[in-house]
């Protein structure tokens, strides 16, 4: 079994919480604000192109955008196993996480 990367996983994080309108600015705007860093759009393209070869996540053209010469965005959805796999990182984590000795803040 192949554990997703920590940025697959904000990636998948983020077309989430998208909802099927997830495109690659507004997934790098999303782990933009919650890092509080910069991220290239290979950062994002890069690990997204592996999800969708991975059959994780899928894209799908948009209907053209409602302006003049208005483009079609690519949007990023989780596929049932993208689901499946969110819920199985999560439950890594909170194992993980499960009877860590406090941290220094905890206090």
């Amino acid at each position: 079994m192949r554990l997703l990367s920590r940025k697959e996983e904000m990636i998948l994080l983020a077309v989430w919480k998208g909802q099927g309108q997830a495109y690659g600015v507004s997934i790098r705007a999303y782990i933009e604000r919650m890092t509080g860093q910069k991220w290239l759009f290979g950062a994002i393209y890069n690990p997204l192109g592996r999800l969708v070869e991975m059959g994780l996540v899928e894209q799908v053209e948009s209907e053209p955008l409602p302006e003049p010469g208005g483009r079609r965005r690519n949007l990023y959805r989780l596929t049932e196993a993208g689901k499946q796999e969110m819920i199985k990182v999560r439950t890594l984590n909170e194992a993980m996480w499960a009877d860590v000795p406090a941290l220094e803040s905890d206090r």
